[in-house]
């Protein structure tokens, strides 16, 4: 894979966690010289909200740590952003996260540096997060290079926001294909399989409740769920409830080796994403296009960036957010026809292959910064 001939600096909110390969992957294979920076102005009203106690001892400290991080290290950390892309010769900046964008906003605008912001999730979606920051994303927008989102509903949504058209380009996410290897649909159990954090955008709760409907139907049927998260102690009482131990395992966290082996051991994957109150939406969920690189048929929801990754009635079957029936009743469907599960399987692996392979991904990413490097 060739490297992009130009000092990069990519800049990361936090430092590298396993779930976020594309992150890891643009860290590794994006360009020849790659700069990483994880400490960098924080966002003071951000980092301490204003919904307090009404301690005024609470406050008085509140008050304190904003001015000390606005007013002490705040300039110190902005010299240090200055002096550190001088030093390093950068020519561009890729910002992962608006959180980043705008936190570099200023110091790229004074060394006049490039700059690339690459949305991923709920910083596309969040209410509280938008609303919070819609002058400084506007700020952004203006002086920014390019504005990258990973499924077409993000682009149209960062569009919303305010980002011009003509610098919005979407990228989806890739995995490396050759990692995955096709499920063993004809001789497998009836295992349908779950990946994702337990918090309220992915609603394990739905899988669970669509999947009691279809133990109804075929006792011998198991859930696998691979996660951690706020959800994960609800799940639990939830699924002794309704008496489904027998069925449902709930594995925590898994290395990535271990989740690949249990997809390669599955017939079915399922995720009931949707839209809380909050607005906090999926950008274009790894697991799904994992899912179809290994060979497996998705059963999910029509949202956001899924529909980019499922295509309805020939890889796998789409259903409304909230249609636990629907859901359920593909789910049976692919469980009892294991030859149709594999025939929707190998689809999905060649629509991964073709259109969402790291390969891919890492080159268009890497064209965008080509095209606006200095």
């Amino acid at each position: 894979m060739n490297k992009l001939q130009k000092n990069v600096c990519i800049v990361l909110p936090y430092a590298l966690v396993y779930s976020e390969t594309f992150l890891q992957a643009h860290v590794d294979k994006l360009a020849a010289a790659v700069s990483y920076l994880k400490y960098f102005p924080i966002d003071v009203e951000a980092e301490f909200p204003t919904r307090i106690s009404d301690n005024q001892t609470e406050q008085l400290k509140r008050r304190l740590r904003i001015a000390w991080h606005r007013y002490v290290m705040n300039p110190k950390k902005k010299l240090h952003l200055r002096k550190f892309f001088e030093s390093n010769d950068i020519n561009v900046v890729l910002a992962e996260y608006s959180v980043t964008g705008r936190e570099v906003l200023e110091s790229c605008k004074e060394l006049k540096l490039p700059l690339v912001v690459h949305f991923h999730g709920n910083d596309a979606y969040s209410h509280a997060l938008v609303g919070l920051h819609k002058e400084r994303y506007k700020k952004m927008f203006a002086y920014a290079s390019a504005i990258i989102g990973v499924s077409r509903h993000m682009i149209e949504q960062l569009i919303k926001l305010g980002a011009p058209r003509e610098k919005v380009f979407y990228n989806a996410y890739g995995v490396d294909t050759t990692k995955f290897r096709n499920a063993y649909h004809l001789t497998s159990s009836m295992q349908v399989i779950a990946v994702g954090r337990f918090v309220e955008k992915k609603a394990p709760y739905l899988t669970i409740l669509a999947f009691k409907k279809v133990l109804e139907r075929l006792p011998e049927a198991k859930l696998v769920m691979i996660g951690t998260g706020a959800l994960h102690d609800a799940c639990c009482q939830l699924i002794k409830s309704l008496h489904m131990e027998h069925a449902v395992d709930l594995k925590g966290a898994m290395n990535h080796d271990q989740v690949v082996s249990v997809l390669q051991e599955s017939r079915v994957f399922v995720q009931h994403s949707l839209v809380p109150k909050s607005g906090d939406a999926e950008g274009a969920p790894v697991a799904i296009i994992e899912a179809g690189a290994s060979g497996l048929p998705v059963v999910s929801t029509r949202h956001t960036g899924i529909v980019d990754a499922v295509i309805d009635g020939q890889t796998g079957f789409l259903v409304d957010e909230g249609d636990i029936d629907g859901m359920a009743e593909y789910i049976h469907l692919l469980l009892s026809r294991p030859e149709l599960a594999a025939e929707m399987g190998k689809r999905a692996r060649e629509h991964m292959c073709q259109n969402f392979s790291m390969e891919s991904s890492v080159q268009n990413l890497r064209s965008i910064l080509e095209k606006y490097s200095s």
